[in-house]
């Protein structure tokens, strides 16, 4: 389970938060990275894979489509009806909602 959704979780269950809203942003580190690529070199620098993904994906949109589907389909969120998404252009300052 990766952190936000942890934190989520949390939130939802100890302090009664009710909606989700997720921003990714251009220029992301993430969109420049290669899961398999990545893997491999901690692994060989540490000696084994780590047991989590890394989560590097090469489409903004498509990432947030995905990030929003993940919420609504995990069995511990407790409201998963009003979950929004948006990216941050951080050039112009715009929010673009996906």
């Amino acid at each position: 389970m990766t952190i936000w959704i942890r934190s989520l979780i949390i939130s939802q269950h100890l302090m009664g938060t009710e909606e989700i809203v997720l921003v990714h942003h251009t220029d992301c580190g993430m969109l420049t990275l290669d899961e398999v690529d990545l893997r491999r070199s901690v692994e060989s620098r540490a000696g084994r894979a780590p047991p989590f993904l890394f989560g590097a994906f090469s489409d903004l949109e498509k990432d947030m489509r995905l990030s929003k589907r993940r919420l609504r389909s995990s069995p511990f969120l407790l409201k998963k009806d009003r979950i929004r998404g948006f990216i941050y252009d951080v050039k112009s300052g715009g929010l673009k909602e996906v």
